[in-house]
């Protein structure tokens, strides 16, 4: 179901909700299923990623996202855009971030948005993001998303408030705790502290 800007106009507010999530939740399903018939390794990464994870344990913790991120590597783009475009995603980089639109009138808030996998995370950020490595293809949802080490290495290079939300959530739900500082590369254990003091701050015990 590709969103369609006149159906939503034409909806209250509180089923305009339902709908834009229903197309998020759609393009990430008909994204996956292009990219594994063409046996193109990627897998889901950002908030959609946090929300299944949350949704294992807890779907009264788990928060809504607006677009679809995807972990990626660079020399599979061209082989990703080959295989998406009969689906009707076009490949174009804006700012330089590469990205799938998705089809003829998709804009790109609204599009499939590619991490490089294992490069500097920005232009100013001299850490690089995760490997591919290994996905969780685990069937509670119809596409591979990143493993929890990798998906919280992406937040704490991230780190903006909704990053350090999403790891309020991870620990509402005990997917994490303290002991998860170990498990990520030693140059991101002083931003782990600091993201999970804020997080177990704000988050941390709340039933909200």
């Amino acid at each position: 179901m590709r969103f369609d800007q006149n159906v939503w106009l034409g909806m209250p507010v509180i089923e305009r909700m339902g709908y834009t999530m229903t197309c998020i939740l759609d393009r990430a399903r008909r994204f996956s299923e292009a990219l594994r018939a063409a046996d193109v390794p990627f897998a889901v990464c950002g908030g959609l990623s946090v929300m299944a994870w949350v949704e294992t344990r807890d779907p009264g913790c788990a928060r809504s996202t607006k677009d679809v991120d995807v972990l990626m590597r660079r020399g599979d783009l061209q082989r990703a855009a080959d295989a998406l475009a009969p689906h009707g995603f076009i490949y174009v980089e804006v700012n330089g971030i590469p990205m799938f639109l998705d089809g003829p009138d998709g804009i790109p808030s609204q599009a499939v948005h590619v991490v490089l996998a294992d490069e500097p995370a920005s232009r100013n950020e001299r850490i690089h993001t995760p490997d591919l490595g290994t996905n969780c293809d685990d069937g509670h949802v119809p596409w591979p998303r990143v493993e929890l080490e990798r998906l919280l290495e992406m937040k704490l290079l991230a780190m903006r408030p909704h990053d350090i939300a999403h790891l309020g959530d991870l620990l509402r739900v005990g997917l994490i705790d303290r002991t998860w500082r170990d498990r990520v590369r030693a140059e991101l254990r002083e931003r782990f502290d600091r993201a999970y003091n804020e997080a177990e701050r704000h988050y941390g015990g709340s039933a909200h």
